[in-house]
């Protein structure tokens, strides 16, 4: 899929090689000799200049890794092997750090991006299926599925101190009227939408911690994206393989 960052005239596709394209012409702008087989997740940060890829099969199982690409240089700086079904992360570039969601473990792992450093490790009650960074990027909303069946949304306001290191500062818990099975934050960080494993979507905002809206999605979506509308882009995907092969004889 192709993947955009901050800068909207040029994407990422991950393949057997990195390709760097310009938008709208679609013209290869770059490639680079790295290889990705399970691409789960994608961020692109830093003014185009770090990729994060998250890699793990569908239906889990197998090895979890997470490769860090500098790609200014078109080079790899990292690629680790991750513990306990790692299903999603969050990289908050106010604190400095990335969350990482452990799902089989339960746990939700606080890291530095640079190195993958390990600076705490919190636990949820349950399984935390997927987690974002919210308002300016210091509190850390976590989608968990709890061990009854249920699910709620874990809020928590982390600070950075001397003494102590990192510290919740906070923490409000939210009920949902289901399982978590994905989540997105709203492009202005004040609320986030979160997709039940029955096909219903919740909207519930991170200040007030109330759910605002809710909608019948008809089944379990494979992913949840909330758009911005205040950055151009087309209205509908634009596929280059949708339309039957064919020849053109003029040349053109």
């Amino acid at each position: 899929m192709p993947r955009f960052g901050p800068l909207p005239d040029r994407y990422l596709v991950l393949s057997k090689q990195l390709l760097v394209m310009s938008y709208p012409s679609r013209a290869l702008m770059n490639s680079f000799e790295i290889h990705f087989e399970n691409p789960w997740q994608v961020e692109v940060l830093a003014e185009n200049q770090v990729l994060f890829v998250l890699e793990r099969l569908p239906q889990g199982g197998g090895e979890v890794t997470l490769t860090a690409v500098n790609l200014g240089e078109g080079r790899v700086v990292y690629r680790r092997p991750l513990a306990g079904d790692v299903r999603h992360f969050a990289v908050s570039p106010a604190l400095g750090l990335m969350a990482l969601a452990a799902t089989e473990a339960g746990q939700v792992i606080l890291a530095e991006p640079a190195t993958l450093t390990p600076v705490a490790t919190y636990l949820t009650g349950g399984k935390p299926v997927d987690l974002v960074f919210v308002d300016d990027g210091s509190t850390l909303a976590v989608a968990v599925e709890r061990p009854d069946g249920g699910g709620e949304l874990v809020i928590w306001k982390i600070k950075p101190t001397k003494k102590k290191g990192l510290e919740r500062k906070k923490e409000w818990i939210v009920q949902l009227n289901g399982p978590p099975v994905r989540m997105a934050a709203s492009p202005d960080g004040l609320s986030v939408a979160v997709a039940l494993n029955d096909g219903r979507l919740e909207i519930i905002e991170t200040d007030s911690h109330a759910l605002v809206a809710a909608a019948d999605l008809g089944g379990p979506p494979r992913d949840v994206v909330w758009c911005d509308p205040s950055v151009e882009g087309p209205l509908l995907p634009d596929w280059s393989d949708d339309d039957a092969p064919t020849l053109d004889f003029s040349g053109g």
